[in-house]
This record gives C-alpha cells, sequence and structure tokens, in this order.
C-alpha cells in the first residue's frame, strides 16, 4: 500500500524541519521505504495497522518533543495488484512520453 503523510505540529512556531526530520528518524528506525517530497512523504507499507504503527511512534516522539497539538493528514492507495512508488510515477511518465 502506498500512503502519503503529513505531520503537522502545531503551537510549535513557524519552522517545522526539525520535526519532519523526527517523523523520518521513525519511519527510517522501521525500515520503511520512503520518499520525503516538499509537503509530506510518501512511504510503502504492507496494511494499515503496519501505518498504525507508524502513526503511533511519530506521535510519541512528537509529545516527546512538546508538541501541544498534531495534525496529520493521510492519503492512502490500497490495490489488490501489488505496486509501488516507482511503478506508479513510471506509468504516468510513459504515458507523457507517448
Amino acid at each position: 500500500m502506498i500512503v502519503e503523510i503529513s505531520v503537522v505540529p502545531i503551537g510549535v512556531g513557524e519552522s517545522l524541519s526539525s520535526y519532519v526530520s523526527e517523523v523520518i528518524k521513525a519511519i527510517r528506525d522501521k525500515k520503511i521505504k520512503y520518499q520525503l517530497n516538499p509537503m509530506g512523504t510518501v512511504i510503502e507499507v504492507e496494511s494499515f495497522s503496519e501505518l498504525g504503527e507508524l502513526l503511533d511512534e511519530v506521535n510519541e516522539r512528537m509529545k516527546s518533543m512538546g508538541v501541544p497539538r498534531v495534525y496529520v493528514v493521510i492519503k492512502a492507495d490500497w490495490r489488490r495488484k501489488e505496486t509501488s512508488m516507482e511503478h506508479k510515477v513510471k506509468s504516468v511518465e510513459e504515458k507523457l512520453n507517448q
């Protein structure tokens, strides 16, 4: 399953890169494949429960950093057929080059 998450700590000021870095560390610690982009992070997970475990870990890390509120946006693409981030991008690029 391909999932895009955006974690927005609220009440911590304007600069968020240190918090985003902590989210990426949580993803890396769980050995989840990811792609960071300017507005979120795309990950590949096997199940919604794996996603839930990651979100619990992210929330704990935000709490430990003193974040009073966390806003999370999630977009998930589950398919019966196996896919990957690279495959989805490649499919669009191939059509652009036709």
